[in-house]
Order: C-alpha cells, then structure tokens, then sequence
C-alpha cells in the first residue's frame, strides 16, 4: 500500500499435521500490509462472482458472499471494478453452449447444475437484480479497501517519522 519495496523470501514451517512454503515477511514491514497476490482476472472469476451474487448453493457454501469473494480474488478498487465488468458481460448463450459440449463428452454434476440454473443467472442480469448486486458488493469492497488503505498509510507514515 505504501509502495515501499523490499526482499521477499520463502519460508518452509514444518508442524505435526502439515508443511507450507509461506513468504518471509508476510506483511511489509514499512506499514503492515499483509502480502497478498492474486492470478489474472478472466471469465472463470466472472462466472463464480454471478454465480454466488445468483445464490448458486455450491458458490455459496465455498465463498460466502460477493463481498468476500471480491475481496479474495482482487488487489485492488480498479481489480475490482475489472472483475464486474467482466461479469456484466458474460455471454450467456456462449456459457449454455460451452456447458452443453462439455456434458455431451462426460456427464458432470456441478455441470450439469449450472445449466440448470443459468436461466436464473440470465433473468436476474437481465431484470437488473444482478448487476445492482455485483454494483452493491464492489461500492462495499472499495470501501473496504480505501479505509485499509488509509489505515496503512498512517502506520507507515508513523513510522517513517519515528526514524
């Protein structure tokens, strides 16, 4: 958040039930951001984000709500409003004929439920419920991230006049 740089190293943590490669520091050290990386934002993330602002059970049970999900695949306000348009602009019909294919080479339940429900998903973008929800979730996460923001540039502000 303060765009301080700084050497990042891999730590190997051994415990009795597991081992994990975690960054060495987690957190810069200038201002107490944890660190945080993401992949590229494409059509899969879309696709999850309507699928649980629809209430699609399986999204649901996995991520929560928008909200969170918003907050676990971006970085930043402008991944954030990258990620809604993407979803804004999913082609429906593109997504059924995709699933149908799929399902003529191998039956797959989790498939198979989303093309039940996308008639759901398309009546809800289309009525204007989906996309005030996915507006609703990203105005909150933007929020979210200017206060963090804010919060983080005072601790680094802090300590930069305590040197």
């Amino acid at each position: 958040m303060c765009g301080s740089k700084f050497t990042v190293h891999q730590k190997l943590v051994v415990t009795k039930r597991d081992t994990a490669v975690v960054p060495d520091p987690d957190a810069c050290p200038y201002c107490d951001t944890p660190l945080k990386t993401i992949g590229a934002l494409g059509e899969g993330e879309a696709k999850g984000l309507v699928l649980l602002a629809a209430g699609f059970p399986d999204e649901v049970k996995a991520y929560g709500k928008p909200e969170d999900y918003l907050e676990e695949f971006t970085l930043t306000a402008k991944d954030v409003d990258t990620l809604v348009e993407l979803a804004e602009g999913l082609d429906f019909a593109a997504w059924a004929q995709d699933n149908a294919e799929r399902l003529a080479r191998r039956k797959n339940p989790r498939v198979q439920a989303v093309s039940r429900f996308l008639p759901k998903l398309q009546t809800q973008m289309e009525n204007g419920a989906l996309p005030t929800r996915l507006r609703q979730a990203a105005e909150h996460v933007k929020d979210v991230y200017r206060a963090r923001r804010e919060r983080h540039l005072a601790i680094f502000e802090k300590r930069q006049k305590q040197q």
